[in-house]
């Protein structure tokens, strides 16, 4: 539902990731010389990505190829991407799957744990536990799935029978993820290589999509570095122009159990310069300005709208009482693209999206009992209790009506005087920021506090956690 253009459209955004549409390519004419008896043309088509999910690291557990149950938000909609973009044959668009880590670490750990990540995926959109199992019993350094994975919470939570057999369990979660699962025919690889070649593969630390600077790696503490590498570490999930055939003896990347040695022939010549933290932080752009290290990677993904540093905006739903409401359905439009979703457990949404307006408009309703922020997305035709304007990009120069304007977004904008939101936000946060006594004024570490909450998007800058009335 987003905006057409060279970059592409981002279909929808969230906090779990992004689903997208590449920008159409141009089809090139085949040029061919005369051939003879002994002579002949060899004619190939370039693997072409028209489509993409981007799994964050939030659907995984930290330094785990576990995936988590918000998964299914995506990939639910998985099969109805792949039909909409068949070719008028039937042919439906082969898939492939690359992990990602972030640039801390060892090369060879970062391979294996993206690679395990990679393969947890290629389990799911199978709907096969066999593969499962192999991670269950094949620990990983952090990745253990035996002491992480608990499998009787996952059996009581799916409502099986105790002494449901650990496969079984892991098969009807699997069945909850992706309802309609994939053949091994549907990916590019076709199955055929029995390390997943062409299928799925660990890209290590060598694409990162953010580069911290020097003094970030220097004097972030590793909390805040993590954060920081949040977007670092990611499932990216790429649909190729149906026809599209490989052959895998020939596929560039290595499985992804190999080490690195096999990337290392992909590398660009500058490799080393693109992976090495300058004065400034880097983001990666596209294609002409990347900080991707692999020459075929970013082929397939330095022009992707899913491998795009995109702006992110964090708003809490309340209602008119000012207490927060959980699992609340929204709908959120910037007048182009239009969102449907859920907030989360803390009230919060959080949208990305490629253009940034100066504001956006969600509507919302409180969740009914026993809805989760995993139940399905509201209509876009339901009727909707609360409205509001959101300001996205905040005109600094005025560092009061900035101020306003950010706490407007986080929805303490509900009282007859501005003491009184101001006093509330101050209550709220005041443990986070160490804030003076809740006097309601506008202050610098009240300024500071509002800039950090609204525009840092920190998954660790919540409230406390209480309700809150007036």
């Amino acid at each position: 539902m987003g905006e057409q253009d060279e970059e592409g459209t981002i279909l929808d955004s969230s906090e779990e990731g992004v689903v997208a549409s590449h920008p159409e390519r141009r089809q090139q004419p085949f040029l061919a010389s005369t051939a003879t008896e002994k002579t002949f043309n060899v004619l190939g088509l370039d693997i072409v990505p028209i489509a993409c999910l981007h799994l964050g690291d939030i659907l995984f557990d930290f330094d785990s190829s576990f995936v988590r149950p918000e998964v299914s938000k995506l990939l639910t909609g998985l099969p109805e991407l792949r039909e909409k973009r068949k070719n008028p044959q039937g042919q439906l668009p082969p898939v492939n799957i690359f992990g990602h880590a972030d640039p801390v670490g060892d090369e060879d750990y970062n391979k294996h744990l993206s690679g395990r990540r990679a393969k947890a995926v290629y389990g799911v959109l199978l709907n096969d536990a066999s593969i499962w199992e192999q991670l269950f019993n094949q620990p990983f350094g952090g990745d253990n799935w035996q002491q992480n994975s608990s499998v009787a919470g996952l059996r009581e939570t799916l409502g099986l029978p105790p002494g449901t057999a650990r496969k079984a369990v892991f098969a009807a979660y699997m069945k909850t993820l992706c309802p309609v699962p994939l053949a091994k025919s549907d990916f590019l690889g076709q199955g055929a290589d029995a390390g997943g070649k062409a299928d799925f593969q660990g890209c290590s630390k060598f694409n990162p999509l953010v580069l911290l600077s020097k003094e970030d790696n220097q004097n972030l503490t590793k909390t805040e570095r993590n954060a920081a590498n949040l977007l670092n570490r990611r499932v990216v999930i790429y649909l190729f122009r149906p026809g599209t055939k490989v052959t895998t003896s020939l596929w560039p990347c290595p499985t992804a159990a190999e080490s690195t040695a096999g990337c290392h022939k992909r590398l660009f010549l500058d490799a080393k310069q693109r992976m090495t933290p300058g004065d400034e932080r880097r983001e990666h752009t596209k294609a002409t300005d990347t900080t991707f290290a692999c020459r075929f990677y970013d082929r397939i993904g330095g022009p992707s709208p899913c491998e795009r540093v995109l702006k992110i905006y964090r708003v809490r739903l309340f209602d008119t009482l000012a207490n927060p409401l959980p699992a609340a359905p929204y709908f959120l439009t910037d007048g182009k693209s239009k969102f449907l979703n859920r907030a989360k457990d803390d009230a919060f949404l959080t949208v990305r999206d490629i253009k940034v307006p100066a504001t956006v408009t969600i509507k919302w309703n409180r969740a009914k009992p026993g809805e989760t922020p995993l139940s399905p997305p509201p209509k876009e035709t339901d009727k909707f209790e609360f409205t509001l304007k959101v300001f996205i990009d905040i005109a600094e120069a005025n560092k009061v009506d900035a101020a306003l304007a950010r706490l407007h977004n986080l929805g303490y904008d509900l009282g007859s005087k501005q003491e009184d939101d101001v006093r509330l936000f101050q209550l709220d946060y005041q443990a986070r920021f160490s804030l003076p006594l809740t006097n309601g004024v506008l202050d610098e570490p009240t300024i500071e506090a509002l800039r950090q909450v609204n525009d840092d998007c920190d998954p660790n800058l919540k409230p406390q956690p209480k309700g809150k009335k007036k």
